[in-house]
């Protein structure tokens, strides 16, 4: 596959949707026509759409600056620089009240950036724009028809040019609306936290840090964890709070929540979505007879899915006795760790490439991204990271 992410993988064809899926990055995928051994990417609805890199002129060179932009080692220092730096992308954000989830966005690493961008449907590697943090992170939320924005605008609004387009609470309540609350149901029905109209809402998303915000966040994953708890099993309920009770999950989770991190919602949710990931893989291997998923795994595996992609972000967790994992090469778009993430939307019964599906993992991969910034000891609601955007 050197369509969607570039690289060489295989391609599962699903019934439900008459498409192919490339098992690297889950981009939605064709037989190319113009190379025999190659898949092409889907980029609009129809299979008219069908873009297939390696035919494309400048392919080779694409190839070879995602491999460098992927291979740059990063480390904390980078993460703050890019979360405080000024830029013209920043300023946009700010001013459409975007600027907590763009700051998120900028600080993941861009193996994961990469991955949002192809969920929503757009590949990256190919855009001018690539290994510019900030430009991502903006083209994410507001890329025409495809950014976060645009995939949230209901039915044939999204044909309308005039029509209002979402801030973060916007975002935020249209997903907790569509997933959350039945037209039969009111909204304190289902949430703890108040709605925040237009106006209110308007003016929280246009700080970097709000409590209502957060809280409203908070909130929301919890019903993602939750629900993914309510559709797993007895025997995964009972493997899962088993393995819970090892020295090594406990060891990490207590370096965890001395870092800040939520265990409630959070440390559950990583290790029920990578446990069901291990199962799977164990279970696609060997069927009936497959290992069962041992605690140093386990460990090493949320670990690596909470990983902000760092040096020494998962040796911190030393003491928890991880096991060392099959490790992809650094220009891979495997290191994003996103496969646990992809299996809950399948857990959530979310058809593929639809559009909760391609909305929700973005915003996960946000809420999971306040975590990760707590384990690098990074405080969002910090100064250094409002200060007040001069007008460009």
């Amino acid at each position: 596959s050197l369509l969607w992410c570039f690289e060489f993988s295989v391609h599962y064809y699903i019934k439900e949707t008459q498409t192919w899926l490339c098992d690297a990055c889950k981009g939605r995928t064709d037989e190319s026509s113009k190379c025999s051994d190659c898949m092409a990417r889907l980029e609009g609805s129809g299979k008219s759409s069908a873009v297939c890199a390696k035919s494309q002129p400048n392919w080779e060179e694409t190839l070879d600056r995602k491999k460098k932009t992927l291979s740059k080692p990063r480390n904390v220092t980078k993460i703050r620089y890019e979360m405080s730096r000024e830029s013209p992308f920043r300023h946009l954000a700010q001013k459409e009240g975007l600027v907590r989830p763009f700051l998120y966005l900028a600080s993941m690493s861009p193996h994961l950036r990469s991955m949002i961008c192809i969920q929503l449907g757009f590949c990256p590697f190919v855009e001018e724009y690539f290994g510019d943090a900030h430009e991502e992170a903006w083209q994410i939320l507001n890329k025409k028809g495809m950014g976060l924005r645009a995939r949230c605008i209901r039915g044939i609004g999204k044909f309308n040019p005039f029509q209002a387009q979402h801030d973060w609470v916007g975002i935020l309540n249209h997903v907790a609306q569509t997933l959350y609350v039945p037209s039969y149901m009111s909204w304190n029905d289902e949430f703890t936290c108040e709605k925040l109209g237009k106006s209110e809402g308007h003016e929280e998303s246009m700080l970097v840090h709000s409590s209502k915000v957060d809280q409203f966040e908070n909130e929301l994953m919890e019903k993602v964890s939750k629900q993914q708890r309510s559709k797993m099993n007895r025997v995964q309920v009972c493997t899962v709070a088993q393995l819970m009770t090892s020295d090594n999950l406990r060891k990490l989770m207590a370096i965890q929540q001395g870092k800040g991190v939520e265990r409630h919602t959070m440390s559950l949710f990583a290790i029920d979505s990578c446990y069901l990931q291990l199962a799977r893989d164990k279970h696609l291997l060997k069927g009936q007879d497959a290992d069962p998923v041992e605690p140093d795994e386990i460990a090493a595996s949320v670990a690596q899915f909470l990983s902000n992609g760092v040096e020494g972000d998962i040796e911190m967790f030393a003491e928890a006795g991880l096991r060392e994992l099959p490790s992809p090469p650094p220009e891979s778009v495997l290191n994003a760790n996103f496969e646990p993430l992809w299996l809950t939307l399948g857990t959530l019964g979310q058809k593929p490439h639809s559009t909760m599906a391609r909305i929700l993992p973005v915003l996960v991969e946000i809420f999971l991204q306040k975590e990760k910034l707590k384990m690098a000891q990074i405080n969002i609601s910090s100064s250094e990271f409002s200060r007040p955007a001069k007008d460009v």
